[in-house]
């Protein structure tokens, strides 16, 4: 396998479109570029692929928008593995839409084709009206392999769940009846973690918790350099893979937003339906900090409690209320002994929207860095950004620097010019710092006249 030469090389080796008429078309030799989306937060990619159309394929094929794409590509390396390759040449890509049609020359058209995974049309034609018995993630794993259902030999990523359950799935869609048992999902391995996930990236699908994401080690460190540096007359192709070309801070502070969805504090009233009895939870986003796995050591908020109220923002547990109704499982039997756990709704629901909320409004960059094949949705990378201020001795910003969890991935194929490129554009977020922020509280006191004008 050949060695990489500069920094966003990549080697497309596969490119056909299979078409209902039965015809093959190796379109390889036309593909002016290909776009990929994946994010943790969407059940499956999508993208796009773009061709200097010379044949008419779309008239020839005929292109209707139920045709399969195959397609590999990789960036160049000593040793090809699976999960350092994009290849759906045994799965392909569904193309289901014709985007922009326009010409280009007397002889030539500029077309591009809208895909998607196979299982999004699966999804999209079928339904379920049944009960499963089992953990969660077994649920999840019979759903996606189901011949009835999703039917997907895709790799599956599993996190495995607690709790025997027994759940009527009432006539949903696959995709969301999956969606509805992560929100009833708990992780066995990682603190009870109920934050799960299930999303598809191009090396297949994840049932995963944002908190067994966050275990991981960096998959690869980005630093913010020079792009396409030299070393000994040549370009240091390495070097410059791990070089931030571009990069933007999102949504560094909300705190007000994260007060109104229930990140730092919430309550939580459950009806016992059965045992006729209401019973009420709070969460705090400072007592439950130990409980989840943090990409740093330290909350991004600080502890700092008003002077006048004697409260910090995780105090009112009034600022976002739940209300839910249950039926203790413990009150029914099956026997001598009613195996399957309750909906566990005080243990999941708040914490489980507060974990969600402190990666969509935290610390978050967006980054274009040269392509790289080996990175997906849901890595843990290592980002080092220089200081912006000339009044500090510290030459990497303490704030924006640390590990990242990518929460979206766009991958642009670019097979148009001499140097054909891949850049990456990805949107990442930490939920932690390094370093306890200042909790003495700020020092303040209101001195306005209460006046009311009554007209």
């Amino acid at each position: 396998m050949a060695e990489l030469q500069y920094a966003g090389e990549y080697e497309i080796t596969h490119c056909k479109i299979l078409t209902t008429s039965g015809n093959e078309f190796d379109v390889l030799p036309v593909v002016e570029d290909i776009i990929i989306f994946e994010s943790i937060f969407s059940n499956t990619i999508s993208g796009q692929i773009t061709l200097q159309d010379t044949s008419d394929i779309v008239n020839n094929g005929p292109i209707i928008g139920e045709e399969k794409l195959q397609l590999k590509l990789f960036t160049p390396q000593e040793n090809e593995k699976p999960e350092t390759v994009i290849d759906f040449t045994k799965t392909p890509l569904d193309i289901y839409k014709i985007g922009a049609y326009m010409g280009t020359s007397e002889k030539a058209n500029l077309v591009t084709l809208i895909f998607t995974s196979q299982e999004t049309s699966k999804n999209a034609l079928s339904k379920i009206s049944r009960s499963y018995k089992g953990t969660c993630s077994d649920m999840v794993e019979k759903i996606l392999r189901d011949k009835t259902y999703l039917d997907s030999d895709k790799k599956l990523t599993l996190e495995e769940t607690n709790g025997n359950k027994k759940i009527i799935i009432p006539n949903m869609k696959p995709f969301k009846a999956i969606t509805m048992l992560t929100r009833q999902s708990n992780s066995k391995n990682f603190k009870n973690s109920p934050s799960y996930l299930f999303y598809e990236t191009t090396k297949g699908f994840n049932f995963r918790s944002i908190d067994g994401l966050c275990s991981q080690e960096p998959t690869f460190r980005y630093t913010e350099n020079v792009p396409d540096r030299l070393v000994d007359g040549g370009k240091d192709a390495q070097a410059n893979l791990e070089t931030i070309n571009s990069f933007s801070i999102v949504s560094p502070r909300d705190t007000i937003g994260n007060i109104y969805e229930g990140m730092l504090s919430a309550n939580l009233k459950v009806h016992d339906v059965y045992n006729k009895k209401v019973t009420e939870f709070n969460y705090n986003y400072f007592d439950d900090f130990e409980k989840d796995i943090h990409l740093e050591k330290k909350p991004f908020i600080s502890e700092t409690v008003d002077k006048n109220t004697n409260k910090n923002y995780a105090d009112y547990s009034d600022s976002m209320n739940f209300v839910t109704i249950t039926s203790d499982a413990k009150t029914f039997n099956e026997g001598d002994n009613y195996p399957y756990a309750s909906d566990d709704n005080d243990k999941i629901l708040m914490r489980r929207n507060s974990r969600l909320r402190q990666f969509q409004n935290s610390i978050t960059l967006n980054m274009t860095v040269p392509g790289n094949t080996n990175i997906q949705a849901g890595d843990i990378i290592d980002v080092t950004l220089g200081a912006s201020s000339t009044v500090t001795e510290r030459t990497n910003d303490p704030n924006y620097s640390g590990k990242y969890l990518i929460t979206k991935i766009r991958h642009n194929f670019n097979n148009s010019l001499a140097e054909i490129t891949h850049t990456i554009n990805m949107t990442v977020v930490k939920d932690s710092v390094d370093y306890d922020y200042p909790n003495s509280a700020v020092q303040y006191e209101n001195k306005g006249t209460k006046e009311t004008v009554l007209l």
